[in-house]
């Protein structure tokens, strides 16, 4: 609490989520819930002024805290920090490739009297949930509406099912611990909450012509933005959103025409959700690495020891040096290797470089391995031992866990899309890159992407190096093929449309 006459007062807030509304006033005084067609529509964010605006404009230092701790996988706030916070915040790559983001579409239409609320809407939420504590009961769930008439129903829906299972009321009782206890909240209730586990539901739909209107409730007015940031960085480890349209769905002209930022946020994070947290950037999709003559070395002695290797994984500010894989696991990453090259020297503390960033990414599961640069130009074959015997005992580690991460609402695996190739275009392997045509790598090139499977680039023309048999990747080579993935992707987008 602020007195004047303390000499020293810290305040912490954020100024990019909800600001204070109308919404509790209205609660505590007793308003009519069904006097409105949603509860949240009438909340405004200018109706009281910001505590945290007043003492930003008093107190003579404001310092922002960069790092972000609640995430185990950076893709679930990587969208936020780019839309919100300018991708100022330190993220942290997680350890798999599989995202901990699940778009969950319905095939439903807003029916009259029920807001967008759908039942088929409220039928998958209760079924996600249900999953969730029969499969996962070790991990918190909470489930976050756009609207509060939408959380009463599937709250209602919930409820009702749980009668005839009793085994799973025990995951939902209302007395466990103020961390782990389930929910299920609107928007307007939820900041300061987190889960491992959060369901977005939407709760907004098509007319039965199929048109998607622009009214998403609470999203619709000043500081609209700020409420949709606070209900998709809510969960620390998966997210599955809920929703009965796509971001297709938007009209432009609709969106160009609406004076606030909610909607086209609503539709970018649902295009964000479609790609998986826009998986082909995930594990660096690109070729550019920019090393230095240090971190090539390492490189190239990773490869030539049959490594699975990636150079400066993640999607965000922060990448790791060198990502080393499992060799039998593609995509699942089990050791972050650092060097103390110019990413090193440039983090702003001693106590950033050597021990911040090895606890945060130790505390996501990786296990972590230091190159000193001295060392190694010293003594290279002993540094890559010393190497190697670490990517080894990770491997070891990993076979001894289960391989695939923590199954969450929704995120069973999903089965494998169907292979709807023809056969293998006839190219011998073993030939130098100057003896296939332009029409080869292309031919190839299209045959696997239609394998059905979103892949990143950079995985696409691994695939490609090994159905040609190089064993090695040179300027020409990845310049090439690049060159043919991207003709490729344009015809197979073509008979998608």
């Amino acid at each position: 609490m602020y007195s004047a006459g303390a000499r020293q007062v810290i305040v912490a807030g954020d100024p990019h989520q909800l600001p204070p509304t109308t919404f509790f006033h209205r609660i505590l005084s007793g308003a009519d819930d069904h006097a409105h067609d949603d509860l949240d529509d009438e909340a405004t964010p200018e109706a009281f002024e910001s505590l945290l605006d007043m003492f930003c404009s008093r107190l003579p230092h404001v310092h922002t805290l960069k790092w972000h701790y609640r995430s185990r996988d950076e893709r679930l706030i990587a969208f936020a920090n780019q839309r919100i916070y300018g991708n100022a915040l330190v993220t942290f790559p997680g350890t798999t490739q599989a995202s901990p983001l699940r778009l969950e579409p319905v095939d439903a239409h807003a029916r009259p009297g029920h807001h967008g609320s759908s039942d088929e809407e409220v039928h998958r939420v209760v079924e996600l949930a249900l999953t969730h504590a029969a499969e996962t009961p070790h991990l918190s769930l909470g489930v976050i509406t756009m609207g509060q008439r939408h959380a009463d129903r599937i709250d209602l829906a919930l409820r009702q099912v749980l009668q005839g299972r009793p085994e799973l009321q025990t995951y939902f009782n209302p007395d466990t611990g103020p961390r782990q206890r389930f929910f299920i909240k609107s928007l307007e209730q939820v900041q300061g909450d987190e889960r491992d586990a959060i369901i977005l539901s939407i709760g907004y739909g098509k007319a039965a012509n199929g048109r998607l209107s622009m009214a998403f409730g609470p999203l619709n007015n000043d500081g609209g933005e700020r409420r949709l940031n606070v209900a998709i960085t809510r969960a620390r480890r998966s997210m599955s959103v809920v929703s009965s349209f796509t971001h297709h769905d938007f009209d432009p002209c609709k969106l160009k025409a609406t004076r606030h930022r909610g909607p086209e946020m609503l539709r970018a994070f649902l295009e964000y959700c479609s790609h998986g947290g826009d998986l082909h950037r995930t594990g660096t999709a690109r070729t550019d690495w920019n090393l230095n003559g240090f971190g090539h070395q390492v490189l190239a002695a990773l490869e030539a020891a049959d490594v699975p290797v990636t150079p400066q994984w993640g999607v965000s500010g922060y990448r790791i040096d060198f990502a080393l894989g499992h060799p039998d696991r593609p995509g699942q990453m089990i050791l972050a290797v650092e060097t103390d090259g110019d990413r090193y020297h440039r983090a702003p503390s001693a106590r950033d470089r050597d021990r911040l960033r090895q606890e945060q990414l130790e505390r996501l599961g990786w296990r972590f391995h230091r190159i000193w640069a001295a060392d190694w130009f010293a003594n290279p074959h002993t540094e890559l031992d010393r190497l190697l015997t670490s990517w080894r005992d990770a491997v070891r580690q990993a076979d001894h866990e289960p391989s695939a991460p923590d199954r969450t609402p929704g995120h069973a695996a999903p089965p494998p899309p169907a292979d709807t190739r023809s056969p293998r275009p006839a190219l011998p392997n073993g030939q130098r890159i100057t003896d296939y045509s332009d029409t080869d790598l292309l031919n190839l090139a299209t045959w696997l992407l239609r394998d059905g499977y979103q892949t990143d680039r950079d995985t696409r023309i691994a695939q490609a190096l090994r159905e040609l048999g190089f064993k090695k990747r040179g300027h020409v080579i990845v310049e090439r093929l690049t060159r043919a993935f991207e003709q490729a992707q344009h015809t197979v987008d073509k008979e998608q449309k």
